[in-house]
């Protein structure tokens, strides 16, 4: 038995070697060929900007419809990128006209190596290309950064190019290079930029795998797990910014995600390795180090994802960081070099190569070195190199190792192997259906989350109907909107939307396509999951169904962008009902600002509008999701409370009437009264059932509060 887990190991190191020598003939091969490639490309040239925004006359911009109004307006720029005197402006202009040369294109195309952030490109006055979404700016206006290729038809010489650019970011304007190329010559052109990388990216990939699997062989020796992690965000970084890749793979917003999360964790598992080498106070300093580089990249991926931040501004932010970490890292190296072993010195070396490389490419990507094409894959390379070469001479102590435990183990093993056998495969079992399990429950979640970006239920049944067939798989079924002609045997389940009122209505069905596949899962395993598909997308669907009555019925009180009263009505009349059904908990709160008319009387109502809208957004961050605030009119709010026992509520009630007492109130710049707030309770119970009942009796509650001296919580019992 031991044998044969020894064999594997010992035919590897054939492929290792062979695969560097395939990864070296191909260094040795591709440069040759794309040298007999010749490129025509000529640079545009004489380039011009202007600050600001056109004004649109009739969808076209005016600064191209009547250039001679503006051309004393525009100023000459070397590139056009980073004009000055940006000042606050976010939107900037640059034109250029196209060369008369004697290169004949078949497929003319202009290439821009980037864009910070968006673009509309016009030639002459027709709109030919554009990047991102100007009309949705203000919300979003960072969709990656991916290299550009924009078509021009062939009588393209002596016309005018006009760049329209919007930028958040620190950035604005082109970066790299703009060119003019043959479209298939362009291809050959990215390629032979980029295959250095992607040779090195998955030669990396694989040292990855090489090195991972010696840190499950010794599970005590991190620093392997450590090595293999840091190749394999070295790979991803060079992938995820790789301009090939972009030929397989047009997200530029995902690549920017994964080159994010690759490039920001590299500092944390270099601290993390170098640390397990310390046992003293520069163990803490390396794990000090690594905690602040998680935090900064949970918090801003977290943040970007969320939509409160652009993930763009945080590359500059990171660069500073990371520059002084990386020194950090060499002179700590340095202050130990007499105490590290032969196979540590290697890696402190390859890392501060690494380094060196990164700190060029920081310095060039933030302006403070002129633009040039760094290759930092040599950096990498380098540092796969050497973890393959450590790989390798631990792979021989490891061998010998394993030779040894083979001679010594192999009687006992074969002894115990008929006793095990029947519990391997059943734990084999167990365990392919697990992960089976946890594999479906990734994919329900995967779609939930695409599911809760659509905007109404037309959408969400077109969806649902493409794509949870395979959440599903290897269970071969279809979704359809009804069960007619399906024979009984084939009906699988039936997806439940509950309608505002509590009523429930079929969605969509799911119909067996392969009556045979249904065995593939246990069929006590198929039945939870499908209940918890049916949970989980039912949720989503009322929420979107909600969503849409919102919309329809603009349920939203215009000044405080709180439900108003109308939805409040419905929303109250159907939690009631839910409660009743499913004989869960529900509070109501009815909050009433004290004394409101007199802080009109004496601030005025713009004043007054500003209170009412500070104590609507302190609700909104203070309830939870599944509570519902509202503006019932005037100065009272109501908020619905599922789930949610009288002391539950109370509690809740207490905390905002502190809060709010504390809140200080401070309008364009001036200090004003705090307020206080009064609050009726009132929860349901076997004699007050009714909706109609439960405000009365919350109503009730404030009145008792108001009238024991405001800035207080009462409630109501049955």
């Amino acid at each position: 038995m031991i044998k044969d887990l020894v064999t594997p190991y010992q035919t590897r190191v054939v492929p290792s070697y062979g695969l560097l020598v395939v990864f070296l003939s191909l260094l040795t091969i591709f440069p040759p060929v794309f040298a007999m490639q010749q490129y025509e490309s000529e640079q545009v040239t004489a380039w011009q900007y202007r600050w600001g925004d056109s004004e649109f006359v009739n969808g076209e911009p005016e600064w191209i419809v009547t250039p001679e109004l503006h051309s004393s307006d525009w100023k000459d720029i070397d590139f056009p990128g980073m004009p000055p005197d940006r000042g606050q402006h976010n939107t900037v202009w640059f034109k250029a006209t196209l060369p008369d040369s004697d290169h004949d294109y078949l497929h003319p195309v202009l290439y821009v190596t980037s864009i910070d952030l968006m673009a509309e490109v016009y030639l002459e006055d027709k709109k030919i290309y554009q990047f991102g979404d100007f009309n949705n700016k203000q919300h979003k206006s960072f969709y990656g950064w991916p290299w550009h290729s924009i078509n021009l038809p062939n009588d393209y010489a002596g016309k005018t190019i006009y760049f329209r650019v919007f930028s958040s970011y620190r950035d604005i304007g082109l970066w790299g290079e703009v060119k003019l190329f043959e479209k298939t010559h362009l291809l050959f052109y990215l390629l032979e930029k980029a295959y250095f990388e992607v040779l090195v990216a998955l030669f990396s990939l694989f040292v990855a795998i090489i090195t991972l699997a010696f840190s499950m062989m010794h599970r005590g020796e991190r620093h392997f797990l450590y090595l293999s992690l840091f190749s394999l965000t070295s790979a991803v970084m060079l992938l995820a910014e790789n301009p090939a890749v972009q030929f397989v793979f047009n997200y530029p917003l995902v690549r920017v995600y994964l080159l994010a999360i690759s490039y920001y964790a590299l500092p944390v598992i270099t601290s993390l390795l170098l640390s397990s080498w310390f046992d003293d106070w520069r163990h803490k300093w390396l794990i000090n180090i690594a905690v602040i580089h998680f935090i900064y990249l949970i918090s801003v991926i977290g943040l970007s994802l969320a939509g409160l931040i652009e993930l763009a501004v945080t590359f500059p932010i990171f660069d500073a960081i990371f520059a002084i970490t990386i020194l950090l890292i060499i002179g700590l190296g340095i202050s130990k070099r007499y105490s590290l072993a032969s196979d540590q010195h290697l890696v402190m070396l390859s890392f501060t190569v690494y380094g060196m490389f990164l700190l060029l490419d920081m310095g060039i990507a933030n302006s403070v070195l002129p633009w040039m094409h760094l290759d930092i894959s040599v950096g990498a390379l380098l540092f796969a190199l050497v973890l393959m070469l450590i790989s390798l001479r631990h792979y021989s102590h490891v061998q010998s190792a394993l030779k040894e435990l083979n001679e010594h183990l192999e009687v006992k093993v074969a002894e115990r192997t008929a006793s095990l056998h029947a519990y391997a495969e059943a734990e084999q079992e167990r365990a392919e259906q697990l992960q089976r399990l946890n594999v479906l429950g990734a994919r329900l979640e995967e779609l939930n989350s695409r599911l809760q970006t659509v905007d109404n239920l037309t959408e969400a049944r077109h969806l649902l109907i493409k794509k949870l067939p395979d959440v599903f798989m290897p269970v071969e079924l279809s979704v359809t909107t009804s069960f007619d002609g399906v024979s009984f045997e084939r009906q699988l389940a039936q997806v439940e939307l509950q309608e505002l009122d509590g009523s429930y209505n079929v969605f969509v069905y799911l119909v067996l396509n392969n009556l045979s596949s249904k065995k593939l899962i246990k069929q006590d395993n198929l039945n939870d999951f499908i209940n918890r598909v049916k949970l989980r997308l039912g949720v989503t669907l009322s929420s979107i169904k909600l969503k849409e009555e919102l919309h329809r019925f603009s349920f939203e009180d215009a000044l405080t962008g709180l439900a108003n009263r109308r939805f409040f009505d419905l929303a109250l009349h159907r939690e009631t009902q839910l409660a009743n059904r499913q004989k869960n908990p529900l509070s109501l709160l009815i909050c009433d600002i004290d004394h409101f008319k007199h802080f009109n009387d004496e601030y005025g109502h713009e004043v007054g509008d500003f209170v009412l809208k500070t104590l609507a957004q302190l609700m909104n961050e203070f309830f939870r999701e599944t509570d519902i605030p509202c503006r019932y009119g005037g100065e009272e709010f109501v908020v619905i409370m599922p789930g949610a026992t009288i002391d539950d509520a109370t509690e809740k009630a207490e905390l905002l009437r502190r809060i709010v007492a504390d809140k200080q109130m401070v309008f364009n710049g001036k200090h004003i009264d705090s307020i206080t707030i009064s609050i009726g309770i009132a929860d349901l119970t076997p004699s007050r059932s009714e909706s109609e009942q439960l405000l009365s009796d919350a109503d009730k509650a404030l009145y008792i509060a108001k009238e024991c001296g405001r800035n207080r919580v009462e409630t109501t019992h049955p």
